[in-house]
Order: structure tokens, then sequence, then C-alpha cells
């Protein structure tokens, strides 16, 4: 499964979104959607999504730790796709990630993120070339 490319729709007023067309059969017909990072959400398939939580599981008992396992498994919540193929967004975490009109999927290997459109214009303005490729270089991966 990779998850990639990216996708604008528009949530209702109810807070239902269709899912891309090209995620459906890797997400499944039910998946997790929790608080993300940046100001997003994730959407992971329930494999990922156990796969996410056993390393949660493994990680030293201390602050830090519960801090982190609080913000990812408190928010989340399975959701399941209707006849349309939309899901419901909860409004905790339509809040969270200020999800209002447009919204944008981002695929990102083993999970979908899900932006306010707007936000993401901010992020990757943010981010310019010569920042990528410094990334790159610091992670030592060449092109």
């Amino acid at each position: 499964m990779m998850f990639m490319g990216q996708y604008e729709h528009s949530i209702d007023t109810k807070g239902r979104i269709i899912i891309p067309a090209k995620y459906r059969d890797d997400l499944g017909d039910a998946f997790v959607v929790t608080h993300g990072l940046d100001g997003c959400l994730f959407l992971y398939p329930k494999e990922e999504w156990e796969s996410f939580v056993e390393k949660l599981k493994e990680l030293p008992s201390n602050q830090k730790t519960r801090r982190i396992q609080r913000q990812f498994l408190s928010k989340a919540m399975e959701v399941a796709l209707d006849k349309q193929g939309r899901i419901l967004i909860p409004a905790l975490l339509r809040t969270e990630a200020g999800l209002e009109k447009e919204v944008v999927f981002v695929g990102m290997m083993n999970r979908v993120e899900v932006w306010d459109k707007g936000r993401l214009e901010e992020q990757e303005v943010e981010e310019s070339p010569e920042a990528l490729e410094s990334a790159l270089d610091e992670l030592d991966i060449s092109l």
C-alpha cells in the first residue's frame, strides 16, 4: 500500500467529506481518523493504525510518552464509508484541523493527511526549494 498524490474536496455542513476514489481501496470500508501533525488530520487503514499503536506501546513509560499517546489515542475514532464514499469527520477533529469548506487529501506513504486548503497553502509557502534541498542533504538523500 502506498498513498500518494493530492486531491481536493469540499466538506459539507454536517462534516461529511468524500474520500478520494484512489484512496478508498487501501483505506478499506472502515479506518481510523486521528490528530495529525502540523495542523492536519491523519487517516490510517486499520492495519497501519494497529502497527502505529504497537510502536506507541513499546515506548518507555514516562511523561513524554504519555503525552504522545494521549494526543493520538484520545482523539482517534474509527470511521466508515457510507454508500457515497463519504465519512463523517468528528466535530472535535474538524475544529482542531480548521476544516471548514475546502479540504485537501495528501497521500503520505502509509497514511493520508487531511488539510484545510488554506492551512496547507500556508505550510507550502513556508517551504522554499532551498529549504527542501537542505533537508534532503541533512538526511543524506540524493536525487
